[in-house]
């Protein structure tokens, strides 16, 4: 179950990080600056971030199966638009719906551990999917270098929203939640959801979103992510492009470098 959520994950960084590929291809193609391309970085960077709690919200509501389908049409979608943008205010607005679309991503892959696993294998399981955030970049690079150098930096775009809009469909026909999945015999349902009753006790408690920052926990993730993944993004979004102008390497040589980054 948990290799839904990887490949989900993976295909999320292709969409992810295929800007910072084509960003040398885009600038000399539609004249765009080394600031908008940085602009282009932030707003993904803030909407990702600002729809990490509606996402939970929307998960709990209406389940994580739905949440993540939507998600995943959501972001390839966007993907696939920002392959037909012409303008800097027609990247913003894609990278807008894929910021949104790509929240959910991670949640989802907490609240399907939660529903497949007991608590006391839930770290390995998360740890198991939770790696797409470093398979994702490792793997993407020699990808979509090939898609742009195959297809162009419209098709690149073109080509990991089809993906990803594949992958949705799929998901959305072959998961299934434990209790309707038909692979798993009554013993196996019972010992994944030992311990849920006492969960769905917790869960009819009711907590104020504004009580979360109450807590040292809470600020603990808000600080130590804070002090991380900017710099991860740094390197998402304009690690290419310095290799490129700098020390002048090409595209086959980018890959080299990537992969043993």
């Amino acid at each position: 179950m948990v290799c839904w959520l990887l490949i989900g994950g993976i295909i999320n960084y292709l969409d992810r990080t295929n800007l910072s590929i084509a960003t040398p291809e885009i600038m000399k193609d539609l004249g765009f600056s080394k600031t908008g391309i940085g602009l282009l970085g932030a707003i993904f960077s803030w909407v990702y971030a600002s729809m990490q709690l509606p996402a939970g919200w929307l998960i709990d509501r209406y389940g994580a199966k739905r949440v993540y389908f939507v998600s995943i049409i959501l972001w390839s979608v966007a993907t696939a638009l920002t392959g037909m943008a012409n303008t800097l205010v027609m990247f913003i607005i894609a990278r807008v719906f894929l910021g949104i679309g790509e929240a959910p991503t991670w949640p989802t892959g907490a609240k399907i551990t939660s529903e497949w696993f007991p608590k006391k294998e839930r770290g390995l399981a998360t740890g198991f999917w939770d790696s797409a955030s470093k398979w994702g970049p490792a793997i993407s690079p020699p990808i979509l270098i090939f898609l742009m150098v195959t297809f162009g930096w419209r098709g690149l775009f073109f080509a990991t929203g089809l993906i990803g809009i594949i992958f949705g469909v799929i998901f959305l026909i072959y998961y299934r939640s434990p209790e309707k999945s038909r692979k798993l015999t009554e013993e196996e349902l019972n010992y994944i959801s030992s311990d849920h009753e006492k969960e769905n006790e917790k869960e009819k408690e009711k907590i104020k979103w504004g009580t979360l920052f109450t807590y040292r926990t809470v600020w603990g993730l808000i600080l130590g992510y804070f002090c991380t993944i900017w710099i991860w993004n740094i390197f998402l979004v304009f690690l290419p492009l310095y290799l490129i102008e700098t020390y002048h390497i090409s595209l086959t040589e980018l890959v080299t470098y990537l992969v043993d980054i």
